[in-house]
């Protein structure tokens, strides 16, 4: 991840530095989109019978866009961008010999201050028409609230346990000697993006599909009490978004 991380920035700033010596024109404007946000969940060394599965929720994303054309069609397109994604989990698990059902959901809403760049190819020459993109992205986490309930009974006597929520905050362990009420995430998200989209004039419209491949789960502290490793979270979700860019075609 550190590789990934480094050859993002280094890649980022090369094609910047290209874009700018080439004196390319550059367009910049207002984005705001919907989101689709889930995650998904695995464990390792739990029981087969421990069960997590994610549901998708809605979101919204709002910032800056810039275009900086490389050729006729092709072109960078860097964002800063604040996020809200709101996954939801639920798992469950089942115990045959006594009959016995356990379920933990838990609702989030992380806020996020991402960095994609995009290397985008227009339909059209002046950055027109259809378009297809595609690259990296870093996201880095401010904070955030969760929900948790949980349910349990003997065959189809389940009942509620309660409700409760919290901050989530920025930790890549959960420390023993912490006690709060906190729900800890890894501060830094990676991963890549891609998507379709179309421009008319100044306003761009753009679906995104975005894909996690940094692990933002906190791991358990070490502990005799809890053998177990915290499960492994890499966010998804989907983008649908419009800008509108001041400045010349490319």
């Amino acid at each position: 991840m550190k590789h990934f991380i480094t050859h993002f920035l280094l890649g980022s700033f090369f094609l910047t530095t290209s874009a700018a010596q080439a004196q390319v024109r550059i367009r910049i404007g207002p984005q705001v989109g919907y989101t689709l946000s889930s995650a998904s969940f695995s464990v390792i060394d739990y029981p087969d019978y421990f069960t997590p599965s994610g549901s998708y929720r809605s979101g919204f994303a709002a910032g800056l866009v810039a275009q900086l054309g490389l050729t006729d069609h092709l072109s960078l397109q860097p964002a800063l961008l604040y996020a809200r994604k709101a996954p939801a989990v639920t798992i469950s698990s089942y115990y045959q010999p006594n009959n016995y059902y356990y379920f933990d959901e838990y609702t989030f809403q992380f806020n996020y201050l991402t960095l994609p760049v995009n290397l985008l190819y227009s339909q059209r020459a002046d950055g027109q028409g259809g378009q297809v993109f595609l690259g990296p992205y870093l996201g880095w986490l401010l904070g955030g609230q969760y929900t948790h309930g949980a349910r349990a009974g003997y065959g189809s006597s389940i009942t509620g346990g309660g409700t409760y929520s919290g901050k989530v905050a920025a930790g890549d362990t959960y420390a023993t000697s912490t006690k709060d009420s906190n729900y800890y995430s890894r501060q830094l998200d990676a991963g890549l993006q891609a998507g379709v989209g179309y421009g008319v004039g100044a306003l761009q419209l753009q679906a995104t599909f975005s894909l996690g491949l940094r692990n933002i789960g906190a791991a358990y502290a070490p502990t005799a009490n809890n053998p177990y490793e915290a499960p492994v979270i890499r966010n998804r979700s989907f983008q649908l978004s419009a800008a509108y860019l001041f400045g010349p075609k490319l």
